[in-house]
């Protein structure tokens, strides 16, 4: 993708305009990139990508705050009256729950809806930005377990249930050990990444790999891509408002500042939670 915030790419684009030559390339990876970041601000959200986030809050002596951005999967600091508060660690049986702040669960599938972070044995102390909190947000794929084939070019593809892959987030062995990012011909220990194929050296042959990776959910790449094939058809008949097909037939052009068909589609994504 030519730009991090595209949310389709433009081989998929020229696919479904069914346009076999390069003339409009640039136009139409031009396309890509406004209408995405358009759908993005539509949303009001910035990212919709695995990104890191640093927000402030006010204090209200409630033991709950609703997070802005989602899904979260990783919460990187919270700080209360300039106190780090540290999570709180797993409910057990007889135990009882220890002080420390505990995140929603994301739901498991787009579009998902806005976690809180609550705290056990205290509270988000009234003041004003008196909290802060940092975490990780954006559409992910956690822990996708894979084996590395025993034949070359040791390469496995993501299954990407929701949508195409489109960053990566890390890999690890099955023992938790990190992997190395390469550019090319990986060995020992590292690992390439390309269009969501990763590919392993010789020696992680057989070897148990987890992977994370940043995806597009389906329906936003499917409102990105009808978009920007409306916008591509419409510079044939920019200023038109119908056209005459012979006869007694008249069509009619009707140009909406977000198409009907996006606009239902982008409703679930919209971000809600007062800022």
């Amino acid at each position: 993708m030519a730009s991090s915030y595209d949310l389709v790419s433009l081989a998929d684009l020229k696919a479904w305009l069914e346009i076999a030559g390069s003339d409009d390339d640039v136009l139409l990876a031009r396309l890509i990139t406004q209408i995405s970041r358009t759908i993005l601000n539509v949303l009001d959200r910035p990212a919709i990508q695995p990104t890191a986030f640093t927000e402030t809050h006010d204090g209200g002596n409630d033991i709950s705050i609703l997070l802005r951005q989602w899904p979260v999967f990783e919460i990187s600091k919270c700080i209360v009256n300039g106190i780090e508060v540290p999570p709180s660690p797993p409910l057990a049986a007889g135990t009882n729950a220890q002080c420390g702040y505990v995140l929603d669960p994301p739901d498991a599938a787009p579009p998902g809806t806005v976690q809180r972070l609550s705290l056990r044995h205290r509270l988000f102390t009234r003041g004003v930005q008196n909290v802060m909190i940092s975490y990780v947000a954006g559409y992910a794929i956690r822990n996708e377990s894979v084996v590395v084939p025993v034949t070359p070019p040791y390469s496995v593809s993501v299954q990407a249930p929701y949508g195409d892959w489109a960053s990566d987030v890390g890999v690890t062995s099955s023992s938790g050990v990190a992997f190395v990012a390469a550019t090319t011909n990986p060995t020992a220990g590292c690992y390439t990444v390309l269009d969501g194929v990763y590919t392993f050296s010789p020696e992680d042959t057989g070897a148990t790999m987890i992977l994370s990776y940043g995806y597009v959910p389906a329906d936003l790449a499917s409102c990105c891509m009808e978009w920007a094939a409306e916008r591509y058809a419409y510079r044939s008949r920019i200023g038109q408002q119908s056209k005459s097909l012979g006869g007694q037939e008249t069509m009619a052009f009707i140009v909406k500042d977000i198409p009907d068909f996006v606009e239902a589609a982008l409703t679930p994504y919209r971000r809600v939670v007062m800022p």
